[in-house]
């Protein structure tokens, strides 16, 4: 089964704040029964902090001591990589593994890595209940979709640090509903879009389009839909997604145009050739 991996973060009850990257492939599947122990490997992050200082060169280490785990723990048997979990003082693996899996080239590993005081332990997980656990709920997948849109931002060159427009997808079940959660948004400062219209759903044919001038940094995307999913919970409305025009670097689109250009120039000259 392919992977399919999400990211979100959540808090949990005592308040922490979790970073959690899990493999979605066997969310909605029965899970292999032959996997039936769950292997968590904790890493302390202030061993890495105090020989990497800077963000980029720590992210490096991290992400090669992670091959370096998954090798290891592959070289035991057959593995479930569902993810990781990221708190501010821990970085936390998880897999599960059969039940006659070695662990020696793991205890091998660790013992050849004794800087980031790894430990780990394996128990009995049969019916993968902390996957369960790990398991976006229907507000984190939201937030998993924020976190895909804003990357597909970055990676075509949207400054997300700029205000613009933003818009949100709004479906009701019917228009009483509407008009009540419209004059709402509107005593909480969104600004609502006549122009626009959404695409009804069969249980939900009233949409509505609202919008705030602001970034489209994550935290400000999540902060805005955590908000309006909470508002929508109990006045009968769907939240349906968001979208803004992306604002590009004058740098930026100066140089997509040269390298626009300078391929064209390239492609006559080899014509004329």
């Amino acid at each position: 089964m392919p992977d399919d991996w999400g990211f979100f973060e959540r808090l949990t009850e005592s308040k922490e704040q979790m970073r959690i990257l899990v493999n979605c492939a066997w969310k909605k599947e029965t899970p292999p029964s032959g996997l039936n122990r769950l292997l968590s490997i904790t890493i302390n992050l202030y061993s890495v902090r105090s020989r990497q200082k800077k963000k980029a060169a720590m992210i490096a280490e991290l992400e090669k001591l992670e091959q370096h785990l998954e090798e290891a723990v592959l070289a035991g048997g057959e593995a479930f990589y569902a993810g990781r979990i990221n708190t501010p003082k821990r970085l936390e693996y998880y897999y599960y593994i059969a039940e006659d899996a070695g662990l020696e080239p793991l205890e091998n590993m660790i013992r050849g890595h004794q800087d980031y005081r790894l430990q780990y332990y394996a128990k009995p997980d049969p019916q993968w209940e902390f996957y369960r656990f790990m398991l976006p709920d229907a507000l984190e997948e939201l937030f998993i979709h924020n976190a895909q849109m804003v990357y597909a931002l970055l990676n075509r060159g949207d400054d997300i640090r700029q205000p613009r427009n933003v818009y949100h997808w709004l479906l009701f079940r019917d228009s009483d509903d509407r008009k009540l959660m419209r004059m709402k948004l509107e005593g909480m400062g969104y600004r609502i879009e006549e122009g626009k219209s959404g695409e009804p759903e069969p249980d939900y044919p009233y949409p509505l389009v609202i919008s705030r001038f602001e970034d489209v940094r994550l935290e400000t995307v999540n902060g805005r839909v955590d908000e309006l999913y909470r508002v929508l919970g109990g006045g009968g409305g769907k939240y349906d997604g968001w979208g803004s025009v992306m604002k590009q670097p004058a740098l930026y689109r100066l140089r997509q145009w040269a390298k626009k250009r300078l391929g064209i120039q390239r492609l006559s000259g080899r014509t004329k050739g």
